[in-house]
């Protein structure tokens, strides 16, 4: 019986919540495999900046990638990332976990991508070193690094900020330096990369919570048995589960790291996040104008999340 290994590569520290989950994903496949599958995991950014690795990872030369840069995978990935959207983890999963969750999946293949599954990337924060940002109006006129996701930099606009596309391993030193006055991300990345340490103010606002996709090269799916296809599915959602846990346990001790680290922490009423939400609806038919999903979709996914 033929055996793979498969190279996998992803952005985060050893320290983060991804890494430490990736950990029980190779375990439990080389273990269900009897070792026909061998995970090798390649941390930050150790095999190039997401953008390299997902490029890689289409042309062959990189087997498996954990991550961002969401249209790179399929343009589809982009409805999870709608501003104030979903209000929790489990209403994210619900989605990831529906028809229309599958159809997000499966539109990955025709950019040469098998994606095995969808978890939770982490809801996100502003951070910055200018002024506490309490309203839309305390947003205006700050440089604030974004990845180069476009519904985070046309969130950014439309509450009145400019975004500063720099990559994520040079996020630190462009805060430290000022090229940045701030960047937003989960709790968990502000802490693992130490981004609070050049930081003096944080919103909690959970402005958009970040799918998590789990990816394998279409090419190097289809050469798999199908006893291993399904070995390697079941992993990836066991990989999801894992790192949805770890991001809920976690975050009570990320927070604390972060308010010891002397950032003072704003936490806006329901009526300053409606405001936030409000300034943010001309991304919705932005991407709708665009194409890249219906207003079909929106409201499929709107159903989803408010059926109890």
């Amino acid at each position: 019986q033929e055996s793979f290994t498969l190279k996998l590569g992803h952005a985060s520290t050893t320290e983060s919540t991804r890494h430490k989950a990736l950990l029980v994903f190779k375990d439990y496949v080389e273990k269900e495999s009897s070792g026909r599958l061998t995970i090798e995991i390649y941390p930050a950014g150790t095999l190039g900046n997401e953008g390299d690795m997902i490029e890689a990872m289409k042309l062959g030369t990189l087997e498996m990638f954990v991550g961002g840069v969401f249209a790179s995978q399929t343009p589809m990935l982009e409805i999870y990332l709608m501003p104030f959207f979903f209000p929790t983890q489990a209403d994210l999963m619900k989605v990831s976990h529906s028809e229309l969750g599958k159809r997000i999946m499966a539109s990955a293949e025709q950019y040469g991508i098998k994606m095995l599954a969808v978890g939770d990337g982490g809801s996100r924060q502003i951070t910055n070193n200018v002024r506490p940002i309490k309203t839309p109006a305390d947003m205006k006129g700050l440089k604030l690094r974004t990845p180069p996701i476009e519904s985070i930099i046309k969130a950014m606009e439309a509450l009145g900020a400019s975004a500063v596309s720099i990559p994520y391993g040079d996020t630190y030193m462009a805060l430290k330096t000022n090229v940045a006055d701030g960047q937003e991300n989960p709790l968990a990345n502000i802490g693992d990369m130490k981004f609070f340490e050049v930081q003096k103010y944080m919103t909690m606002i959970d402005y958009q919570f970040h799918p998590e996709p789990i990816d394998i090269g279409l090419d190097m799916w289809n050469k798999l048995p199908a006893d291993l296809q399904k070995i390697l599915e079941a992993g990836a959602w066991i990989y999801t589960d894992e790192q949805n846990k770890l991001r809920r346990e976690l975050n009570d001790y990320y927070y604390d790291m972060i308010v010891k680290g002397g950032v003072q922490v704003y936490k806006p009423t329901q009526a300053e996040v409606a405001q936030f939400a409000k300034a943010c609806e001309p991304v919705y038919g932005y991407f709708v104008k665009k194409g890249i999903f219906t207003q079909a979709d929106l409201d499929e996914m709107r159903k989803i999340v408010n059926t109890k």
